[in-house]
């Protein structure tokens, strides 16, 4: 091998080290984000009530489940291409990792967001009940006649 072929092969692979750093760098970023998107989602959609938890439907937790499925393959799609120092190698981790992690995440949020949706339904049906039976307590006086003063006659003080 020439020197001039050397060198055109050390600065490629030197090119494809920084490629494929970048990429690890961004896998490791997107699976921060979604670590935090499901720590925030948890402590966003649990309401306490006198100190227990009100979770009682599976839409919430197979979300959570979803979104920890998406953290399990994003951890283990980064130390996939963290092994790999060639570019070309990493695309078969990043195409199929990336992707159950863009379907797993999706899935689960949406299914957080609709038990979230259906809580608030509940809630609204449980208001508007309470606000027809205040309506109901409240109507007879609210609708009845008003009063009228009662005019009696008076004597005529000339007579």
């Amino acid at each position: 091998m020439t020197r001039a072929t050397a060198v055109v092969v050390a600065v490629a692979t030197d090119e494809s080290r920084r490629v494929a750093d970048a990429i690890t760098r961004g896998y490791v970023l997107g699976a921060i984000a979604l670590l935090t998107s499901v720590v925030l989602t948890i402590g966003f959609a649990v309401r306490t009530k006198g100190g227990s938890m009100r979770i009682h439907n599976w839409r919430f937790w197979l979300g959570v489940a979803c979104l920890a499925a998406a953290a399990i393959v994003g951890i283990v799609g980064y130390l996939q291409l963290s092994e790999e120092p060639l570019v070309n190698h990493q695309i078969p981790y990043l195409a199929s990792a990336g992707m159950a992690l863009v379907v797993l995440s999706v899935l689960g949020g949406s299914l957080i967001v609709a038990e979230q949706v259906r809580a608030d339904e509940r809630t609204l049906a449980e208001l508007e009940a309470a606000v027809e039976a205040l309506a109901a307590a409240i109507a007879p006086a609210i609708e009845a006649p008003p009063r009228r003063a009662v005019v009696t006659p008076q004597a005529d003080p000339d007579a």
